[in-house]
């Protein structure tokens, strides 16, 4: 799925019967304390009005997204972001290269919100260089930023796994309030892989902590591991067969 968020114009009728130009952004709906808000996604079912295309460009841009707009893709969420941290920016780089350090950054920020989106995007670039970032808040409050990191280390595959394997770990020595959710979304983040089709690269090395994980003290972390052993007997049954298949003698 693409980090660029389109934006449409559309012609609406005011109460007077005027007609107005609105400009429509993808969005999802989440709770919060405030009440339902909807947050630009390029995933989002629903669409969020606004009154002037600069409206509309912050609102992606604080979301953690780029635009699209009458053809024309436009890095807003880069250069929004620069203007807090610049630094981090190298000056002629790519606008991708350029993107993954200002991502980085966003996954400290206070709106879950963006912290979710920076992450889905961090994990569609496949960007090495958040691996440790992305390992800092597998326990975050937030249960959609716990799943879009799971995901995104999943997309970064074998080199994830390390990582992954010391945030478990310390999560089950050293227990804390987080620690539940940290194995949790590690378990996650290998079901992830699984169902990426990187069984055979990641099994031997995530195996012996579901095994572990199926004695944990979190049900919902035993119900993951189960599941995850689940799918990885029944991928590993499948990769045999197809094996077999193909053996020459068939």
């Amino acid at each position: 799925m693409s980090s660029f968020i389109p934006i449409k114009k559309i012609q609406k009728r005011s109460a007077t019967g005027e007609a107005e130009t609105w400009f429509a952004v993808p969005a999802m709906a989440i709770s919060s304390p405030q009440g339902r808000l909807l947050i630009p996604n390029p995933a989002g079912a629903e669409a969020q009005l606004f009154a002037t295309l600069e409206e509309a460009e912050e609102a992606v841009r604080r979301a953690g997204f780029d635009y699209e707009f009458e053809g024309k893709q436009v890095f807003a969420f880069q250069s929004g972001a620069a203007t807090k941290s610049a630094a981090v920016a190298r000056p002629g780089a790519a606008p991708m290269e350029q993107a993954v350090p200002l991502l980085i950054e966003h996954l400290k920020d206070r709106e879950s919100s963006v912290v979710a989106n920076a992450a889905y995007a961090l994990g569609t670039l496949k960007a090495g260089a958040a691996l440790e970032p992305l390992s800092q808040i597998l326990g975050h409050d937030d249960p959609t930023v716990r799943k879009n990191v799971a995901e995104a280390m999943a997309r970064l595959g074998p080199a994830a796994l390390t990582h992954l394997s010391l945030a478990f770990e310390k999560a089950r020595t050293n227990p804390g309030k987080q620690a539940p959710y940290i194995r949790l979304t590690v378990l996650s983040a290998f079901l992830e892989m699984v169902e990426q089709g990187q069984v055979g690269a990641c099994s031997g090395h995530y195996l012996p902590l579901a095994v572990i994980a199926l004695q944990d003290d979190s049900w919902l972390v035993r119900s993951q591991a189960a599941l995850l052993v689940g799918k990885t007997a029944q991928a590993l049954e499948e990769e045999r067969r197809r094996l077999e298949q193909t053996r020459p003698g068939r």
